[in-house]
């Protein structure tokens, strides 16, 4: 093979390589200080929304919601476990704009999730960031100042 050939296959090679090896990440990290579930919500090739939940973080965790996801956006809702604030039980929620079904007895996925279905509630979701090109990396951090979201740039 001459060396021209040679580096034209190398050349495709890496292009192959770099076009596998881009992926997306959607990953949550607690550092609330107690118990965190994460629900995400994203849309359909169709334009409806599924909303998935719950994952549960204790407090210092980090972990992707779901390695198979490839989105350019996702909306998401945090809920601590509810504890005691003094003589008040209490729990934080983050969320807030979008409304998307839920199911606060049990693990859940809905289809058409924009929509009340089945035995859901509607409740909020943020919007995390939306990729212009391809699938939305982004890691969403649960404080107990709020929610933090760092996007991470696909190379």
């Amino acid at each position: 093979m001459s060396l021209i050939a040679r580096a034209r296959l190398g050349a495709l090679i890496f292009c192959l390589f770099a076009i596998s090896s881009a992926k997306a990440d959607i990953t949550f990290c607690n550092k609330f200080g107690r118990l965190v579930y994460v629900a995400i919500a994203y849309p359909q090739s169709d334009g409806s929304f599924i909303s998935r939940g719950w994952m549960s973080l204790a407090d210092g965790d980090c972990a992707q919601f779901d390695t198979a996801i490839h989105v350019k956006t996702f909306y998401f809702r945090g809920e601590s476990a509810w504890y005691r604030d003094g003589r008040h039980r209490t729990r934080e929620v983050w969320g807030k704009g979008q409304e998307f079904a839920i199911w606060d007895n049990s693990n859940f996925q809905y289809y058409n999730a924009q929509e009340k279905v089945l035995n859901s509630t509607l409740v909020e979701f943020t919007q995390g960031p939306e990729a212009e090109n391809g699938d939305v990396s982004a890691t969403v951090t649960f404080t107990d100042h709020g929610s933090m979201i760092t996007l991470t740039l696909q190379k």
